[in-house]
């Protein structure tokens, strides 16, 4: 997702795209591997940008909520993962090593039917992810 995009979704939703919010999107999107909130704050401090880490939290936390982030938990260790794709996807998780991969289908409409069906719930979104093994830390076990 690009600056443009970013600042239309926030439009569009009618929120605030603050200065924090910006670098701290901005910094996810410069780095290629998922980071923590604490690895975001040192290197938004390195390069000048302060940004207190409450700040950092809650921009992240509202990001996922907008489906921008992915929210990688690894044991204690939490971090977040710019989504490239802009539409609604979900995600593969490597359990060893933490790679994530984007996976630009969702074919769960009879999974919802029955949801609804059985709890009488009316299913009004969903997250779903897989957690494996890639292929790297497969052939090195």
């Amino acid at each position: 997702m690009n600056n443009k995009l970013l600042k239309d979704l926030f439009k569009e939703k009618s929120l605030r795209l603050s200065h924090p919010r910006f670098l701290v999107y901005q910094e996810l999107s410069n780095v290629p591997v998922p980071q923590s909130p604490q690895e975001l704050y040192h290197s938004l401090m390195k390069r000048g940008r302060k940004v207190g880490l409450t700040s950092i939290y809650r921009s992240l936390d509202l990001f996922e909520s907008l489906g921008i982030v992915f929210q990688i938990i690894h044991g204690p260790n939490v971090r977040y993962k710019l989504c490239e794709l802009e539409e609604h996807h979900h995600h593969v998780v490597c359990k060893a090593c933490g790679e994530v991969v984007e996976l630009g289908f969702c074919d769960i409409s009879r999974w919802s039917k029955r949801v609804m069906e059985s709890t009488g719930y009316e299913v009004i979104d969903h997250q779903f992810n897989f957690y494996g093994l890639c292929k790297a830390c497969r052939e090195g076990t």
